[in-house]
């Protein structure tokens, strides 16, 4: 041994500090831990095997947890890690220090949200500072997660909460409920985040996104059983490429909105269990970019029916095609307001609606070869099975609003027909329309109105 080991031994084995009892030693370990010096529980569990003893056993020393983005994200990662379980059970704190990139936010995050009922403080410097006193009604859930994708030099702003600014990263909906406010210029890909477990998503886009970067989104989400986007419209993303295809068992409700990548984003979800999709205000009256492979659909429709909104419409409906080819999923309600499809694509998507509900459309140029779907019919000659049909056999209620196409006579017609074999016989007993709404549709006049109510009585319900 060397005369300089000998002498750190010496002081070691007789310098005061040891001989303090171990509750003195946690005490001064908190203190030492500190945001100066995130990593201090390490570098005093160097020191000696007392002090790597007395800090392992001390989950209040782990009790404040400080990420930045100057690091990785990996290692981050492992920190938090570390971290929550050193100081379990009890509460922590969490700062973040982001001054460089708040796409990293929600990334540094991530291994920390599931243990939202364990976060004591959160408080944020960098771009933006904040915080928020947790402790006295500890978060059992934070949901939903609220995204803005906005300009860069919106996000650098200091006047939170103003109406399209910035608002904190948690707030409170109800007690012991928060939600995530997170705004970023670009959103984080699958790979930096932790798997994340929120059931809902509210995204609006107020700056470009392609479909694709919002599919590697979702990846990261299969615990999502609500998602709600709201786009602006802009070229969508030319294909050269696959698109990843978001799986998503649990999905329930979708809700697309005012975008023209809606076939790209409904082509590449896979959500089995899905029962809602609400379609608004994806008609444009220009020309969409067509995909690099068409396929079986593609073509033009059949019916040459007037559409003010051909493109558009041609690509709500394959995107609708490849969701329910995909998934197969059992859609029970369809709301198409401000959005549109091709007669051929009606034809496709209420032949494999077989459990549908609700059908809800509004301004839609479909014609009367639209309405005649929902007609009775007797399949086919030719098949073993010759009983009259309809389709959407579950349909309870429908509404048709400001669909100028059809034509007063076809509504009577088909509607009173269905309701007369629906109404008649055992086999469809509680499956017929409960509730039939038709507003602000100019092919609909007072007579046509007087014949429907002698049919459907007190379910018809006409606006003006």
């Amino acid at each position: 041994m060397t005369v300089l080991e000998l002498t750190q031994t010496t002081e070691t084995m007789y310098s005061p500090i040891h001989y303090l009892p171990a509750e003195l030693l946690i005490e001064i370990f908190i203190l030492c831990s500190t945001r100066t010096d995130p990593l201090a529980p390490l570098t005093l569990a160097r020191v000696s095997c007392l002090w790597r003893q007395v800090v392992q056993s001390s989950p209040r020393v782990w009790r404040y947890i400080y990420l930045d983005d100057r690091s990785s994200i990996a290692s981050s990662h492992a920190h938090a890690g570390l971290w929550t379980r050193q100081s379990y059970p009890l509460t922590f704190d969490v700062h973040l220090d982001v001054s460089e990139s708040s796409r990293l936010v929600l990334p540094l995050l991530s291994p920390l949200l599931p243990l939202m009922n364990r976060w004591r403080y959160y408080s944020m410097s960098g771009k933006r500072e904040e915080s928020v006193d947790l402790s006295g009604s500890l978060p059992n859930c934070v949901d939903p997660l609220v995204i803005v994708i906005q300009d860069p030099d919106q996000l650098e702003t200091e006047d939170e909460g103003t109406e399209g600014l910035p608002r904190p990263t948690f707030t409170s909906a109800m007690p012991a409920w928060l939600t995530m406010n997170i705004w970023v210029s670009e959103l984080p890909k699958a790979p930096v985040l932790v798997p994340l477990r929120f059931s809902s998503i509210v995204m609006t886009e107020n700056i470009p996104t392609q479909p694709r970067s919002i599919l590697e989104f979702l990846c990261s989400c299969p615990q999502l059983e609500a998602f709600f986007f709201t786009g602006w419209q802009h070229d969508d993303e030319t294909l050269t490429s696959p698109l990843p295809i978001a799986r998503l068992p649990n999905l329930r409700t979708l809700h697309i909105r005012s975008t023209c990548g809606t076939r790209s984003l409904l082509s590449s979800i896979d959500a089995p269990r899905l029962s809602e999709l609400h379609l608004a205000h994806l008609n444009v009256d220009f020309t969409l970019g067509a995909p690099p492979e068409p396929v079986d659909g593609d073509s033009e429709d059949e019916a040459r029916d007037f559409s003010r909104s051909a493109s558009s419409d041609r690509a709500t409906g394959m995107g609708l095609r490849a969701l329910l080819l995909r998934s197969n999923p059992p859609l029970r309600v369809l709301d198409m307001d401000w959005s549109d499809m091709r007669t051929k694509d009606f034809r496709f998507a209420f032949a494999r609606l077989g459990v549908l509900e609700h059908f809800f459309i509004e301004a839609s140029d479909m014609s009367d070869k639209v309405i005649e779907l929902l007609r009775p019919y007797v399949p086919a000659r030719g098949g073993k099975d010759e009983r009259v049909r309809v389709r959407l056999p579950r349909l309870k209620s429908l509404e048709l609003s400001n669909c100028n196409e059809l034509s007063g006579e076809a509504l009577v017609e088909v509607l009173s027909e269905r309701v007369r074999l629906t109404d008649g016989f055992p086999a469809w007993e509680g499956n017929t329309l409960k509730e039939v709404i038709i507003s602000d549709c100019a092919g609909l006049k007072g007579h046509h109105g007087n014949l429907l109510r002698r049919e459907l009585g007190n379910r018809l319900r006409l606006r003006d």
